[in-house]
């Protein structure tokens, strides 16, 4: 059975790969700055006689490996950059770098997917088809966009042309062994937001003679939390969030200007437009009615992430097999966090999953916290995972 095949071959390499990762998470690379993680990459890939091509979105990598029987091309994407963040947990391999942490997964990313990149070589012989492997840069660069809706601009998904995709995600709130699916949407699109707010600065004990934009921020912070609670219909779901509120140098001194930023997570593209139109309509308002001005730079990035019905599916039917049916796990509800994934799930039928990798026996820290870390044994179950998968969509694609 080409699972048991894929399981011994997988085991053979674990440690190899556990040293892969341990080696990107010691030296992370901010979005769009990935190059070392990059060479790493087509290092790896050319030894392995791996057909390569870089320089998308500049930093980003493609490893294609061609079967021997004919078929579809399935992708497998794998981000790779690293969050501005300085890295406190006492790992005998942390981030050398000051102010700069993989706290997010995707040294464990990239390292599965070297690990599928290695198991495949040793299969090629199973292969229907080719297997598209896509290290992505800046996926955590949503101001900017993402990395995936520039290498897919840039051609990533053609010659030969991508009929399905897969992608996943280490999550620590799932047991390690677990695997999650979901069918429909799955996280949210993303859009940050900043107001900048004019007022009049004044000496703070005589306010009458200026316009206070703090007091107008903070209007707009209470005024923004009805856009849910009453322009939302009440079975969707949404999240409108102040991140920033910044104004002010000297507590007697009421200041000219002040800036809020913000996020907006949203699962339906009607529901995000709305917010967007209240979201204006608020700011505008409400420092007009105060008597000072405020604009909103509204950023439409990472739209929802939207799994395919049929490729979920195939993933429940494929992980059930390999791990078995207890450890699949699907999702009820959505995800409020953005993931630039979606772009693909856009362009052409594709899944995400979500990969435990639960510590056991010690605390678990977020993604996004500077004490973060995983399991390590989940790599290899990811790899099995993506392994399997792609084996088995290129023989019966749907």
């Amino acid at each position: 059975m080409i699972v048991d095949r894929i399981r011994g071959i997988v085991d053979e390499f674990e440690e190899w790969m556990i040293d892969q990762r341990r080696k990107i998470h010691q030296n992370p690379e901010l979005s769009r700055q990935e190059f070392e993680t990059a060479k790493l990459i087509v290092n790896e890939l050319s030894n392995m006689g791996i057909e390569v091509e870089k320089g998308y979105y500049n930093t980003g990598v493609v490893g294609i490996i061609r079967g021997h029987h004919e078929g579809p091309t399935i992708g497998l994407r794998f981000d790779m950059d690293a969050l501005q963040m300085e890295e406190m947990t006492n790992l005998p391999f942390k981030s050398i770098k000051s102010n700069v942490m993989h706290s997010c997964g995707h040294d464990g990313h990239t390292a599965i997917g070297l690990g599928v990149a290695r198991g495949l070589m040793n299969i090629k012989d199973e292969i229907h088809g080719t297997v598209k492997l896509i290290f992505q840069p800046a996926e955590e660069d949503a101001p900017n966009g993402g990395g995936a809706q520039y290498m897919i601009k840039e051609g990533v998904l053609k010659n030969p042309d991508v009929d399905c995709m897969l992608g996943m995600h280490i999550w620590p709130q799932l047991d390690t062994g677990n695997i999650s699916v979901k069918k429909g949407a799955m996280m949210a699109a993303s859009d940050p937001f900043v107001i900048n707010i004019q007022g009049k600065g004044v000496h703070a004990s005589l306010p009458h003679l200026g316009t206070d934009p703090i007091v107008i921020g903070a209007q707009i912070v209470n005024n923004i939390q009805t856009i849910v609670s009453r322009n939302i219909d009440s079975f969707e779901q949404a999240v409108i969030s102040i991140g920033v509120f910044k104004g002010g140098m000297r507590y007697n001194v009421i200041p000219d200007k002040v800036v809020l930023e913000g996020t907006v997570r949203t699962f339906n593209e009607e529901v995000r437009m709305n917010i967007y139109n209240r979201l204006k309509l608020i700011v505008e308002n409400t420092a007009q009615s105060l008597g000072g001005q405020a604009t909103l730079n509204y950023k439409f990035s990472y739209p929802s992430l939207v799994n395919d019905d049929k490729i979920v599916d195939f993933v429940k039917d494929n992980v059930k097999e390999l791990l078995g049916e207890e450890n699949c796990i699907l999702l009820d509800r959505p995800i409020s966090t953005g993931e630039d994934f979606a772009y693909f799930a856009k362009a052409v039928p594709s899944a995400f999953i979500f990969l435990g990798a639960r510590k056991d026996g010690v605390d678990n820290y977020p993604l996004h916290n500077p004490y973060f870390d995983f399991n390590e044994k989940a790599l290899a179950i990811g790899v099995k995972v993506l392994m399997t998968a792609a084996i088995k969509l290129g023989r019966s694609y749907i």
